[in-house]
């Protein structure tokens, strides 16, 4: 009887060990270094079963755990090149349920999550080096559902958003690492509605908007660190549209402007600290084209500048300080010099004269003295000087002349005392004196 019995066991265990084959897979041709131990079922060779083994080319275990009829099975370790656990889970008929912890290469845990038939439940943690928790997600049937925290490495709040069925549902709130809010908003099944509020760092209001499907729409309010308000307006759809107020720090106003749609429209004014006009923003009556004229504290015009579809058009004039002498007056087509631009002495002389083409000087130019006699005249190219170029004393006589090429002296120049008589005479080539 006990013969008979010997015999049946070792039966099953030839049945058994004869059921499956082992395989090994290597990382090099010459078969040195094994990649993969697992066995397969002798009458599916893709179907694993039993024990498994994976390694890095240096021979060190990456991961090992078991498989049942073709599926992982139990409990599931990967490993990071040093050895220590890099994951580990476990399995039941192929499908992750359980625990899932991840580990550092120092051998701490950084995150914890646990899985229902391969479906994250119940709650997602992760951790610091320090050992205090990163953040903690709540999970239902795979979705966050509930508060979703996030903290600072000091374990401080840094996030609170409320799931309901996977998206941002209620207030959330974001933090400073002092614990000072820094954020606040109102979801509605993930889209943002109610309002939106920010803070500074000492926990004031900084902004406060009124938020409808995901845009800012209606009233909103910017404060200082002090608390003062600083602006107040309105949004359409997510675009400046209404009446929109600055205020200096005293509660003076600092501008006025109205939008339509993102768009300034109207007059605009803006105002110093001392409540006088700084600035008027007048459109025309289509709204292409723009005067915005600038002023000093002291109520003197300092310029006054011309725009047509937000790019410089027309002309831009600059004033001294009295308000009324021009300094500078030059034109513009589509955002680019053009034309004539002049500068002017104190005394309202003209000091220079030059002429420009797509924004860079090309043709002739002019300077004088501020009694208003020539002081020197040329040519540009491109930028650059070319051609004759002839200055001259205060009296009128010819001081030097000579010829530019690209913006180099060449050839011959001549220099002249103040009664016209020739002084010296130089050679340049390309810049360079040579005689």
């Amino acid at each position: 009887m006990h013969k008979h019995l010997t015999l049946s066991a070792l039966l099953l265990t030839t049945s058994v060990a004869f059921a499956q084959r082992e395989i090994k897979t290597y990382y090099d041709g010459a078969r040195q270094h094994v990649q993969e131990v697992y066995a397969v079922a002798n009458d599916d060779h893709e179907k694993l079963v039993g024990h498994y083994k994976r390694f890095f080319p240096d021979g060190t275990l990456a991961v090992e755990g078991n498989f049942n009829n073709g599926k992982k099975s139990g409990e599931f370790m990967e490993y990071h090149e040093s050895g220590q656990p890099s994951r580990k889970m476990v399995y039941v008929n192929g499908m992750r349920h359980g625990p899932v912890e991840i580990f550092d290469e120092s051998g701490k845990k950084v995150q914890r999550a646990y899985y229902q038939n391969d479906m994250l439940v119940d709650s997602v943690q992760s951790f610091y080096d320090n050992g205090v928790m990163k953040s903690e997600t709540v999970f239902k049937k795979g979705k966050p559902e509930g508060v979703v925290r996030e903290f600072y490495a000091n374990g401080n709040l840094k996030s609170e958003i409320y799931y309901n069925n996977g998206k941002p549902n209620g207030i959330t709130r974001h933090f400073y690492e002092t614990g000072i809010i820094e954020k606040e908003a109102n979801y509605k099944h993930g889209v943002l509605t109610g309002f939106l509020k920010t803070y500074y760092t000492n926990g004031q209001l900084e902004t406060v908007s009124t938020m409808v499907e995901g845009s800012k729409n209606g009233s909103f309010k910017n404060y200082d660190r002090e608390g003062r308000l600083v602006l107040a307006g309105s949004f359409l759809n997510g675009q400046l549209h209404g009446d929109n107020t600055a205020l200096h720090p005293d509660g003076t106003v600092k501008h006025k402007f109205t939008y339509k749609e993102g768009a300034k429209t109207g007059t605009g004014l803006v105002y110093h600290p001392n409540g006088k006009l700084k600035a008027r923003e007048q459109p025309s009556v289509t709204g292409k084209d723009w005067i915005i004229t600038e002023f000093s504290p002291e109520e003197k015009k300092l310029f006054e500048k011309r725009y047509r579809d937000n790019l410089p058009h027309g002309a831009w004039v600059y004033y001294f300080e009295d308000g009324k002498t021009e300094k500078i007056k030059e034109n513009y087509e589509a955002g680019k010099l053009a034309g004539t631009r002049y500068e002017y002495h104190a005394n309202g002389k003209i000091k220079l004269e030059e002429t420009y083409k797509f924004n860079m000087l090309n043709g002739t130019f002019k300077s004088y003295y501020e009694s208003g006699t020539l002081e020197a005249q040329g040519e540009c190219r491109s930028q650059r000087k070319h051609g004759l170029f002839t200055a001259y004393h205060p009296n009128g006589k010819m001081k030097e002349q000579g010829e530019y090429v690209a913006d180099k002296k060449h050839k011959e120049w001549k220099e002249f005392d103040e009664n016209g008589n020739v002084i010296r005479t130089l050679v340049f080539k390309a810049g360079i004196l040579v005689d």
